[in-house]
């Protein structure tokens, strides 16, 4: 009974987390797929439907904000662009990201709840064509250690470096005394 209510509380603790990294309340049960060096989640895995049955493409989600925000300006500056070229002219790359995304979409297929009827198309965040989204691949590299994107994006950006935890575990908010590193 203690163990039981141990876990209950650690679930709802982690779910706080989230929606406090996320900024939002979660719209399915989850389950965190990766932590930080410090024991925080930074990748969550999502049903392939959500609680209302809205079908959602993006089996791993990237929470961690330190990663976001780094990711995002890597987008900004034409990250997701050079990489779809760089695919178009690496056969080596161009066959390890059609591998990886016809994998990801058969391993979402075989979590899919049979009684929906309605199941999320594609690869990696629904794309079918192009990259769409670094975090997508990040969150899929650092859950499954699968994709050939997100590792790049890594290389580029590093490890977790945060001196503070992003969130105060004490309020559930994010941490004043956060700060992104570079």
């Amino acid at each position: 009974m203690l163990l039981n209510s141990l876990l209950v509380q650690k679930v709802d603790r982690d779910k706080k987390i989230v929606e406090a990294q996320i900024n939002r309340s979660l719209r399915s049960d989850v389950t965190i797929s990766s932590r930080c060096h410090l024991n925080l989640p930074t990748t969550i895995k999502v049903p392939p439907n959500l609680d209302d049955g809205t079908p959602f493409p993006t089996t791993y989600w990237l929470t961690c904000p330190m990663y976001n925000k780094k990711i995002g300006s890597l987008e900004s500056q034409g990250l997701i662009a050079e990489l779809d070229n760089e695919i178009i002219n690496n056969p080596k790359l161009k066959t390890a990201w059609n591998e990886r995304q016809i994998s990801y979409q058969h391993e979402r297929e075989d979590s899919h709840d049979q009684s929906n009827q309605h199941l999320p198309t594609g690869g990696v965040g629904g794309a079918t064509k192009s990259i769409k989204c670094l975090h997508s691949h990040t969150a899929d590299e650092i859950s499954t250690g699968k994709n050939p994107i997100g590792k790049i994006v890594l290389e580029s950006i590093g490890l977790y470096n945060c001196e503070k935890p992003c969130i105060d575990d004490n309020n559930f908010q994010i941490n004043p005394e956060w700060k992104v590193e570079w």
